[in-house]
């Protein structure tokens, strides 16, 4: 990879974790406890497709650790980073063409998948990323119907912000 190739990927991290700090975890503050938008995840989910996953799991460690550190979170925006670098693979492989993704692939995004596959695989990415942030954040299978609750009411929100980054930024590579 080259200089070329690796600043859209370092831009998109300070710009997500940058709105995910500044913004979108202000507004869960302000408006109330079943406003959760995580956008930093998009990070994990537009890294080149054809990237080992050791890498991807320790960029989602990396973004969820940057996260981790605006909010007193105490790692569970790392923790979930770590599992959806690990689970991007399996959340993008019902989606793949037949043969898997080739290196002319970039990314997944509109562009190359076009939208409604990019959305229900980004659908099914943030679902799983959510359901773990929200298990490790209760971290007890007293708190199901909070968690279920709380996974549902962010992967409807953060859906709308997925789709809505995804069309103004058009993200390619």
């Amino acid at each position: 990879m080259n200089s070329s190739t690796i600043a859209p990927h370092i831009l998109r991290f300070i710009g997500l974790v940058a709105v995910q700090s500044l913004l979108l975890n202000q507004m869960t503050d302000s408006i109330g406890a079943y406003f959760n938008v995580l956008l930093y995840p998009l990070f994990i989910l537009f890294l080149p497709l054809q990237m080992a996953a050791p890498y991807v799991i320790i960029l989602g460690f990396l973004v969820g650790l940057t996260v981790d550190m605006f909010v007193p979170s105490w790692g569970i925006h790392a923790s979930a980073g770590v599992f959806s670098g690990f689970a991007r693979g399996l959340a993008l492989m019902p989606f793949a063409p037949k043969g898997g993704f080739s290196a002319k692939d970039p990314i997944f995004s509109p562009s190359l998948m076009g939208w409604q596959t990019f959305l229900q695989g980004s659908a099914l990415f943030m679902a799983m990323h959510l359901l773990w942030y929200f298990s490790f954040s209760y971290f007890s299978h007293l708190y199901m119907l909070e968690i279920v609750k709380k996974t549902a009411s962010a992967w409807v929100l953060t859906m709308i912000f997925v789709a809505l980054y995804t069309a103004m930024f058009n993200p390619k590579k």
